[in-house]
């Protein structure tokens, strides 16, 4: 063998090899929702939602800075549009154009002795944004705690406005319930802690908790789990524990403490109505946050007993405590800051749950979708037959009429085959029905251009072209036709993934890869096959095509 014929080989094996091992053993190659059944939902977040609620925030902090200013005479009210600030006197005008002017995110129109603040484009873009992501951290927070193994939670539309969430694995006995699930906004709320604890620290269970408060509760207190931060970096050993939990198993929450809380709640997650991490002048990681009107005084009245009796208050999302806090002194106003040993992690979570502890907008169901396990199987069972059936056929058909040449264009395929596979494994795609269609068709791709090949070798040979010299010719007349076609196809797969969505970016992406594995196959693979025979049989008169 020539060292051109083994570099060749060589590079053809490593690439094989190389696309093996993404995807060997099979259990690598991930299926879709369609192939292994589960619950399909896509929810679209209401927007405009989101935008009525900050008019209603900034008409409550507006009255709330008019009040600390001892301005007389001032009525602000709100639509689903805009904020009106009725009865400015020459007076108070500058003082009141002060206050407006705090909120940089709206436009300020005068009319006589009001002024109307309408939103800024670019806010009600950060606005809607804000909600969008505040809706998929809490499906996530939610689907998380319902124990479903590998489940799909992605943005989609035009604006990020939907959400599209496939839960493998989940019956349609699950299917209500998820729904009801997901339709539920997150519930924040901030409670003080009991007077009176377990007296055992730290109290694993609610029966010990209970027990160690003598069997019963104190009035007017209940018990709510305290859970152990969720590690920033799953571990190869944590996501396999996931892989191998059943489907619609809950997981098992891993819980620090139970606390004994009191039943009133001073105010909830619907009165924060922004929070983000922060650093004070050591440098050191913060958590603010700004409450509406109804919050800044629930949280004033919180804060000033706790400061009065020295008590700790503990913020619950969907009644498990998240944090546990001290206040110096009595908080006036809308803006908090949490201070402690946060890491910029720890406060970028902590602000993150603050946030999600209401949604902003509510989500609206546009689809929903359940397929059952056995018609999964049912498709994997058929599309496997239907392949290998095709595959015999085609080299029945490739040995019959191409002859020795016919086992050229088999060992291509199998290359093809290899290839693809490798790469959909190494894009991490997902194999859904779609995609196997793009997969056979790819196939279909890659036995014409070889068909193109043999043919053209043919008439070289009926023109009294020698064996090398017909190969020669062959290809190089055939190379762009095959190059165009294919480029072509390339094309249309990238419009599909761009426009499409779903299933039909599923069956772009197969199309992708296997437009560029057959390229590389009847190319360069079926080429060094011919030029390997003719390494062997140098001056061979005759060609089995």
């Amino acid at each position: 063998m020539s060292k051109r014929s083994l570099i060749r080989l060589v590079t053809t094996l490593l690439i094989c090899a190389a696309c093996g091992y993404f995807f060997i053993p099979l259990s690598k190659v991930r299926l879709g929702l369609d192939l292994r059944g589960g619950v399909h939902f896509e929810l679209e977040v209401q927007g405009h939602e989101a935008l009525e609620a900050d008019l209603r925030d900034t008409r409550d902090r507006i009255s709330e800075r008019v009040q600390e200013k001892s301005i007389a005479g001032i009525t602000v009210k709100s639509d689903t549009t805009s904020v009106r600030v009725d009865g400015i006197s020459p007076e108070n005008q500058a003082a009141v154009t002060k206050i407006l002017a705090a909120f940089g995110g709206y436009s300020i129109a005068e009319q006589g002795a009001a002024r109307i603040l309408t939103q800024k484009d670019l806010h009600q873009k950060a606005l809607k944004d804000d909600a969008n992501a505040r809706a998929q951290q809490i499906i996530e927070n939610r689907i998380n705690q319902f124990g479903v193994a590998e489940p799909e939670i992605t943005p989609s539309g035009a604006e990020g406005n939907r959400i599209i969430v496939e839960l493998p694995g989940v019956g349609e006995a699950e299917r209500e319930r998820i729904k009801g699930l997901l339709s539920t906004p997150g519930r924040l709320e901030v409670r003080f802690l009991s007077k009176k604890q377990p007296n055992q620290i730290p109290v694993k269970t609610e029966a010990e908790a209970l027990a160690a408060l003598g069997g019963q509760l104190p009035e007017g207190t209940e018990l709510f789990p305290e859970l152990e931060e969720e590690p920033a970096v799953v571990t190869n050993q944590m996501k396999a524990a996931i892989r191998a939990a059943k489907p619609g198993e809950k997981k098992a929450d891993n819980v620090r403490q139970w606390v004994l809380l009191e039943s009133k709640v001073y105010y909830e997650g619907s009165a924060i109505t922004d929070a983000s991490r922060s650093q004070d002048q050591f440098n050191s990681n913060t958590v603010n946050f700004t409450l509406n009107r109804d919050g800044a005084e629930a949280n004033a009245k919180l804060t000033e007993i706790a400061s009065n009796e020295n008590r700790q208050f503990a913020f619950l999302l969907d009644r498990k405590v998240i944090s546990v806090l001290r206040s110096e002194q009595k908080i006036i106003g809308s803006g908090v800051e949490i201070k402690g040993n946060f890491t910029q992690t720890q406060a970028d979570d902590l602000a993150l749950k603050l946030k999600s502890g209401s949604l902003r907008a509510s989500m609206k169901f546009l689809e929903e979708q359940s397929m059952g396990p056995s018609l999964g199987a049912d498709s994997i069972k058929h599309g496997i037959t239907a392949a290998v059936i095709g595959f015999g056929a085609i080299i029945i058909f490739m040995v019959l009429w191409y002859k020795w040449s016919g086992l050229n264009a088999i060992v291509a395929l199998t290359v093809n085959l290899i290839v693809m596979l490798g790469l959909l494994g190494s894009f991490q795609a997902t194999i859904t029905l779609p995609g196997i269609a793009g997969f056979a068709l790819t196939l279909g791709i890659a036995v014409d251009a070889n068909i193109l090949i043999f043919e053209r070798i043919r008439e070289e040979l009926d023109n009294g072209r020698s064996v090398a010299g017909a190969i020669q010719l062959g290809f190089d007349k055939v190379f762009w036709t095959i190059v165009d076609s294919h480029v072509t196809q390339l094309f249309a797969a990238l419009l599909l993934f761009i426009f499409g969505t779903g299933p039909v970016k599923g069956f772009a992406v197969s199309l992708t890869v296997g437009v560029v594995a057959s390229l590389f196959t009847s190319i360069y693979v079926s080429r060094f096959i011919y030029d390997w025979i003719l390494e062997r049989h140098p001056g061979t008169k005759t060609l089995s095509v």
